[in-house]
């Protein structure tokens, strides 16, 4: 991150963590110690040692700021795609990939974590480990297009893609895509818009999954 990004996203959350004891620390360091914690993914016990302040301290810093952020940048950077930018998505996939019709990739990441106390199996996965669930749309670039995180990991890709928000959206037709159907390259047939996913999702209108083939 350069100086004046820095600098910049300092002025966006400057009004949601201005502190009034003189025995806060400064601005400009707990967004650098969260910046640290989630760009290098270090443990918070030897961040507290580099920055020389306790692992609560630390603690605190990062999970607040952390809010602030999902706060102020989610609405920028986190609104689903105009249905201008789908097209572009669409046209993306077809440049770079050779893929016609094409608006994201779906699929859904499992993350470790510690159990939360009393539990139960709510975050115990097929893996044997326990995780929550990142749920995410790519586009022909690999960005980030719809997120969805924070479910449990003993429920499957395809229940919580469709009680996510953007699966809700997709159902309900009201997640800008554009409308009607576009006909494939050199092709007179006719298709609409879609997102590709693996087997473990449904298929249903604007989803398709993906082909699999073995050679050998």
């Amino acid at each position: 991150m350069s100086l004046p990004q820095f600098t910049r996203l300092l002025e966006m959350i400057r009004p949601y963590l201005r502190k009034q004891s003189h025995r806060a620390l400064v601005l400009e360091q707990r967004l650098a110690i969260t910046l640290r914690y989630l760009t290098i993914g270090d443990q918070i016990f030897s961040i507290a040692l580099a920055y020389h302040i306790g692992e609560s301290t630390a603690y605190n810093v990062i999970k607040e700021t952390c809010a602030v952020l999902i706060e102020v940048l989610a609405p920028i950077y986190f609104q689903p795609p105009t249905q201008e930018e789908w097209i572009d998505i669409c046209n993306g996939y077809l440049k770079d990939w050779n893929f016609p019709n094409c608006v994201g990739a779906v699929d859904g990441k499992h993350f470790w974590i510690q159990a939360p106390p009393n539990s139960g199996s709510l975050y115990y996965n097929y893996k044997k480990t326990f995780s929550i669930v990142l749920m995410a749309a790519c586009d022909h670039n690999y960005k980030f297009i719809l997120v969805d995180v924070g479910s449990y990991g003993s429920n499957n890709d395809a229940g919580i893609y469709f009680r996510s928000e953007f699966g809700k959206a997709l159902l309900n037709e009201t997640l800008n895509l554009p409308r009607g159907v576009a006909k494939l390259p050199e092709s007179e047939i006719e298709a609409p818009c879609f997102f590709v996913e693996d087997e473990v999702f449904q298929l249903i209108k604007n989803m398709m999954r993906l082909f699999r083939s073995w050679l050998g």
